[in-house]
């Protein structure tokens, strides 16, 4: 891909197109026992192509894929912009309550889902518990739910119960359309059509979709791999799940330039670590400590093992940067961003030219094309440098809105193009950004503000501790004061006191968790900690307490 190309002339179908013809027997993507050239994930994405086709599923409409990470998922992703369909990926995590609520509100049409990883989530089981009526649909037609009523067909990979379609099957209803039917749909496709409808991680309520375009995913994504230098033939690693932007994000950069895109049905780090050793990755984008520190505190890691990484990108607070760029080898760049799904991903992004200092504790600088500014609580009145506010962006990678929900879009999205992030930040005199810490998770003790992030980057740093949370608690003295989730690494111990006094002294006293809370399992969204969740079984385990006492 020529380095001076413009985001804005393509679609995701036609980078695929472009890739083919610059190099078509060159690796498109790479799972640990399967891998696709460009010109055969071509050919794939358009055998399914054609079935949608077949199935009234083109221009317009939305296709669900309720999946773990595999090849027919990037099959599924490129079918649709070939066709102009929008994808609705959907969290794999999902139970029945989420799910249905999904796949209602974001009216999709047909819905992919698949039984091979039955070792880990029985997802037509879920499918079939969260849509009443649809077990008792008539098989090989299509399916008519009060609850669904845009849904037409579920289509399993893997063994298919009645009423649902294989996925074979779904595929053969395309034989008879002819290729020059997607290629028609593809050049009637534009950049600002919606490429996809990807849920936000639903950290504080039910998630919402965000619309974006091809032209906001491809802009975001090609400066990331402007900025990292990203080549074609290239490796790039991501273990996030596809539901994510930090997993379609990395695919559609790779695609960007034809380097090779190394990703794993799920997240082992033992099997990462040896995949993209075995893969030669130069740029790995785990995005989250959880994935990051899980790989480098892997048995088998060394730092002389990653002689072939150029940049690691991890969004975490400056103590867990500096820790994990510590552990890498000194050729591995240590990288850091502000992002979210409202902005197709990143927002910020520290160049590999920064200083130590600027990579590790800030989240760096806008990429070319986008703004961004530190309002007051209103939103509008604009701070100076150095004042902390709302986090707010304009720029091409913005989405278009939410889906089906006007109001909530009006909040958001405001005059002049400006995007409401409900982050607090500042910027400091080389506008440099610093990610603050959730607006709404501020917390007031005392009268103190209290950045959660703050805390749990700080207990983090604990060698027993694998993740922190902190969120509020009410106080009759104070008005609210921490209380931490901590869950330990396998094979290690600590007490309430010892992570407490292992914050003493290196914060504000009022800054100490009141509580230490262990845990497990996680109320999670997409790769996210649901910190309301988190809150409502604080509450329950006080009411608890209370009536027991």
């Amino acid at each position: 891909m020529p380095r001076e190309f413009d985001p804005a002339a393509h679609t995701l179908a036609t980078l695929l197109e472009v890739q083919v013809a610059a190099g078509p027997d060159r690796t498109a993507v790479a799972y640990p026992h399967a891998s696709v050239t460009f010109r055969e994930l071509r050919d794939r994405a358009g055998a399914l192509a054609r079935s949608l086709l077949a199935h009234d599923a083109g221009a317009g409409r939305r296709i669900g894929l309720f999946l773990p990470n595999c090849l027919e998922y990037i099959d599924a992703l490129f079918a649709a912009a070939l066709v102009g369909a929008q994808v609705v990926p959907i969290n794999a995590r999902f139970k029945r309550r989420e799910l249905a609520h999904v796949v209602a509100r974001s009216e999709i049409a047909i819905l992919l889902t698949s039984s091979e990883a039955a070792d880990h989530v029985d997802f037509p089981g879920l499918v079939l518990d969260s849509l009443p009526g649809l077990a008792a649909a008539e098989p090989g037609r299509p399916v008519a739910l009060e609850t669904a009523p845009h849904l037409r067909h579920v289509v399993v990979l893997g063994a298919a119960r009645p009423p649902l379609t294989p996925y074979e099957s779904f595929l053969a209803a395309g034989a008879d359309v002819p290729p020059e039917a997607v290629e028609e749909a593809t050049r009637r496709a534009r950049s600002d059509d919606v490429a996809t409808v990807l849920y936000t991680s639903g950290t504080a309520a039910d998630p919402k979709g965000c619309k974006l375009s091809h032209r906001a995913l491809i802009s975001a994504w090609w400066a990331y791999a402007e900025a990292v230098d990203l080549a074609d033939d290239t490796p790039l690693w991501s273990p996030c799940p596809m539901f994510h932007v930090g997993g379609i994000g990395p695919l559609t950069a790779a695609m960007t330039v034809g380097a090779t895109f190394v990703s794993a049905p799920h997240f082992d780090a033992d099997e990462a670590l040896e995949q993209l050793l075995a893969e030669g990755a130069v740029h790995l984008f785990p995005a989250f400590p959880a994935f990051t520190l899980g790989v480098l505190r892997a048995p088998a890691y060394r730092p002389e093992r990653f002689g072939s990484v150029r940049t690691v990108l991890n969004v975490a607070p400056p103590d867990t940067e500096e820790l994990i760029q510590s552990m890498l080898p000194p050729t591995a760049v240590l990288l850091n961003d502000f992002g979210m799904t409202e902005a197709a991903g990143m927002v910020t992004f520290t160049p590999v030219t920064d200083s130590p200092g600027d990579r590790l504790r800030t989240n760096g600088v806008p990429f070319p094309g986008l703004e961004i500014r530190i309002t007051e609580e209103d939103g509008v009145t604009e701070l100076p440098v150095g004042e902390e506010g709302e986090i707010q962006f304009r720029g091409p990678n913005a989405m278009s809105g939410y889906l089906n929900d006007p109001e909530a879009t009006a909040r958001t999205i405001i005059d002049g193009g400006w995007v409401r992030t409900g982050d607090r930040g500042r910027l400091d005199d080389r506008g440099h950004l610093v990610y603050v810490g959730r607006i709404k998770e501020m917390l007031k003790v005392g009268g103190e503000n209290v950045a959660p992030a703050e805390v749990e980057m700080l207990l983090s740093t604990h060698p027993a501790v694998a993740m922190a949370q902190v969120v509020g608690k009410p106080d009759a003295r104070y008005g609210e004061v921490a209380v931490a989730f901590v869950e330990l690494l396998p094979g290690r111990t600590a007490t309430e006191a010892e992570l407490v006094d292992h914050c003493r002294g290196q914060i504000a006293n009022f800054k100490l968790p009141r509580e230490v809370r262990f845990v497990t399992e996680w109320p999670m969204s997409a790769t996210k900690i649901q910190k309301f969740r988190l809150r409502e079984l604080l509450a329950d385990a006080e009411a608890t307490e209370t009536v027991a006492s």
